[in-house]
């Protein structure tokens, strides 16, 4: 493996908790971006975009499972489901933390 691949396995793990956390306590979250930054390795907008784009995948994902749906209560709730990914997508994407 690779820096750059070691590179971007971990910052793809650093959008995930961030993800998990924001869910939780968002200020975990902002503390979580703010030390991984202060380490030097990534940036602020690199640990948000990469949690950004983690929830994105998740609302897609949720999205396309009512595409096979045939009852229109479930695929509702799906669509649902998806909105709060997609929320927290938007969040994360308008996150100012510096």
């Amino acid at each position: 493996m690779s820096v750059d691949q070691r590179a971007a396995m971990k910052l793809t793990a650093a959008g995930s908790e961030v993800v998990a956390r924001w869910r939780e306590d968002p200020r975990q979250a902002v503390a979580l971006v703010q030390g991984l930054a202060a380490s030097g390795e990534v940036g602020v907008d690199e640990v948000l975009d990469a949690a950004m784009d983690e929830a994105v995948l998740v609302g897609l994902l949720a999205l396309q499972g009512v595409r096979t749906t045939r009852d229109p209560s479930t695929a509702a709730e799906r669509c649902l489901g998806a909105v709060a990914h997609i929320s927290l997508a938007i969040t994360l994407a308008s996150a100012d933390l510096d």
